[in-house]
């Protein structure tokens, strides 16, 4: 049985309160950030390539690699300064706002990186990574419903991304809306994509939803797709005392 009404509480408090759910920690590890950045984070998408004949163009785009590289290397302080470099001389360039964005997001600067996804978004409404990278920056600040409404836009922009859907349902899943964010992760799976994480993710609404055994099948998928996963084992562990309860 659940140990308090779960309308008393946000999801995340209900999870961290009453079952020792480190649920910040896993949402961080689990959500989707898009980028050439984020390739290295998350092995997610190709980074993007800055190409042209132009001489001066050619010379931004080569301060842009250099950035990049930094960034890939954890120097995010350097990689900065180097991004800056490239917006001073082409301040337009939506990819470089974005990875700048996406380097204060690692040095957990989350304000200046929201600003950045904004600029970005302010050159083109339609570009889904800044978006997506707002939402994922506003959950670090439990900024829940707002992080939802930038999941919404690359949703009505491209639906099915897996990454926003994952997103959305972490969201979700720390305003109490298990429902839905089952809802979202099981959109996830039927786009073919097998990752161990969204069984973790799925696991935490069945915990809340008191669907033990349910919770602990995931929890032997996520397992098996990643058998590094921490987070599949320390889960487990709540499982079985929430079994025992």
């Amino acid at each position: 049985m659940l140990k308090k009404p779960l309308k008393e509480f946000q999801g995340n408090e209900y999870l961290e309160r009453y079952f020792s759910v480190d649920f910040r920690t896993i949402a961080r590890d689990t959500c989707f950030l898009m980028s050439s950045v984020a390739t290295a984070k998350k092995h997610r998408l190709t980074p993007h390539v800055y190409t042209s004949n132009r001489l001066a163009d050619r010379r931004v785009g080569w301060i842009y690699h250099q950035a990049y590289a930094l960034a890939l290397s954890g120097k995010y302080l350097e990689s900065l300064a180097r991004f800056d470099e490239v917006l001073r001389l082409e301040p337009g360039y939506i990819h470089a706002w974005n990875q700048k964005g996406l380097c204060n997001y690692f040095l957990e600067r989350y304000g200046s990186a929201i600003s950045c996804f904004d600029t970005a978004s302010s050159l083109n409404s339609r570009y889904l990574e800044s978006h997506n990278n707002k939402g994922c920056a506003l959950q670090r600040l439990d900024e829940f419903e707002a992080a939802i409404d930038c999941f919404d836009k690359v949703e009505s922009i491209r639906a099915g991304l897996f990454e926003t859907l994952n997103n959305k349902a972490l969201s979700l899943i720390a305003l109490g809306d298990y429902t839905g964010a089952l809802t979202c992760v099981d959109r996830c799976i039927s786009t073919g994509l097998v990752k161990g994480s969204f069984y973790v993710v799925r696991s935490l609404c069945f915990l809340a939803l008191d669907q033990i055994g349910e919770g602990l099948y995931d929890l032997t998928i996520a397992s098996k797709l990643d058998p590094q996963s921490k987070h599949a084992l320390a889960l487990r562990e709540v499982f079985t005392r929430a079994a025992t309860a």
